[in-house]
């Protein structure tokens, strides 16, 4: 039951990525609490550094794409799927880690969540938790 439960946890946090990806972004660029969304066009690091907005976008847009698929990946590994439940593993530790640079890279303070989420799954893999 609990690999059940995990299995869907990452896939579910696979679509969370999708839909703050897909958020509409407001043009404020300090928005009010509960705007919850990652703009990919605005890195704080980024823009002190003076990177391309194209460069800037399509590596966030590439951070979200493989955070998804991993974590897509990763779930159906935890739920059986013949051919990547040995990937699981391999595939969350990847995208907690491709997931935790976005969410650094393109901040916004409602996204500790997603920080926290992630040193959980990493947490799970080290202590090995998931019977799966």
């Amino acid at each position: 039951m609990l690999s059940t439960f995990i299995g869907f946890f990452l896939i579910a946090h696979a679509l969370a990525h999708a839909g703050l990806a897909a958020a509409p972004i407001p043009d404020n660029p300090n928005p009010t609490p509960g705007a919850f969304f990652t703009d990919v066009n605005r890195s704080w690091l980024f823009l002190k550094i003076g990177l391309d907005s194209a460069v800037v976008r399509w590596i966030g847009i590439t951070l979200v794409a493989l955070s998804i698929i991993g974590f897509i990946i990763a779930g159906l590994g935890v739920l059986g799927v013949t051919g990547l439940n040995q990937l699981w593993r391999g595939a969350t530790c990847i995208s907690a880690g491709m997931s935790l640079l976005l969410l650094i890279l393109f901040w916004h303070p409602w996204l500790v969540v997603g920080v926290v989420i992630n040193m959980g799954l990493w947490i799970m893999l080290f202590l090995n938790k998931v019977p799966a």
